[in-house]
């Protein structure tokens, strides 16, 4: 299943923040019907292989993208870049004041002016606007070194919770089917001896799947993961500026001996015919 996995064609961003939200969804109904019929993993993993070859396993990770986004509009200034443009704003006491000065001074350097304390007092609309600006610029900015970063993991860990959060009705749903059908299903078939006891323990994994979408899949669990990567976002900001590097001054033997034969000869009959 790993193997496969890695093989679909995806980034690490889309397999892990995309496909497996969508794919935890689904592991109840996989649990059932692995019980249920032994044989249907290797159909599975043929049908996953045919699906990631026809795109469908490309689809479902855009489904939980999709789903995801929808919920970050709802949660506005809670999650994504509002909930960073908010931390630079002056209203906002996440961040040390300190802290917030040097962003702004790095920023105001790269020519991203943020309002100052009074101006924002008079325009706070403004003022997140012009944030907001420098946390799309800063965005793009930082694109090249994140996956050489911690960046890029906490950029997968906040959008891998707000996929979930986004798929909280369907994985909620399948859940219950999945635990509902598993007990009729044990009901009527009356499977005995160790197989009952397996049907049996079954139930457990699916409560606590059923419990895990209620409880732990929650909008305060994406605004954390939010705040962990816009604080890791932030932090480029300190950044040590690149001082460019200082030319080496050669004295004029030096100069002549790095000189080409050819053209010290030429210096040479210069400075004759200048005598």
């Amino acid at each position: 299943m790993t193997d496969l996995l890695r093989h679909v064609g995806l980034s690490r961003y889309e397999l892990n923040a995309r496909l497996k939200p969508a794919l935890l969804a689904l592991l109840p109904t996989f649990c059932v019907a692995l019980y249920w019929y032994p044989g249907v993993w290797s159909v599975v993993s043929s049908i996953m292989a045919v699906g990631s070859a026809c795109g469908v396993l490309y689809a479902i990770a855009q489904l939980a993208r999709n789903r995801g986004r929808v919920i970050e509009r709802r949660l506005e200034r809670k999650a994504g870049r509002d909930h960073t443009a908010k931390l630079l704003t002056h209203s906002d006491n996440t961040l040390v004041a300190e802290t917030k000065a040097r962003y702004h001074a790095y920023l105001l350097r790269h020519d991203r002016a943020l309002s100052t304390f009074d101006e924002e007092k008079v325009g706070p609309e403004e003022a997140f606007r012009r944030a907001r600006s420098a946390v799309d610029w800063l965005l793009e900015h930082s694109r090249i070194s994140a996956g050489a970063s911690l960046l890029l993991d906490e950029n997968i860990s906040y959008g891998f919770q707000r996929n979930l959060l986004g798929l909280k009705p369907f994985g909620i749903a399948l859940s219950v089917t999945a635990l509902v059908v598993h007990g009729l299903l044990l009901a009527l078939a009356m499977p005995t001896g160790e197989r009952l006891w397996l049907g049996v323990a079954i139930c457990i994994p699916l409560t606590i799947f059923l419990f895990g979408w209620v409880f732990l899949v929650t909008k305060g669990a994406v605004a954390e993961a939010s705040l962990a990567y816009a604080q890791r976002l932030l932090a480029f900001c300190e950044a040590p500026a690149k001082s460019p590097r200082a030319r080496p001054v050669l004295s004029e033997a030096t100069k002549s001996a790095a000189m080409p034969a050819k053209s010290r000869q030429r210096k040479k009959a210069s400075e004759s015919k200048n005598l």
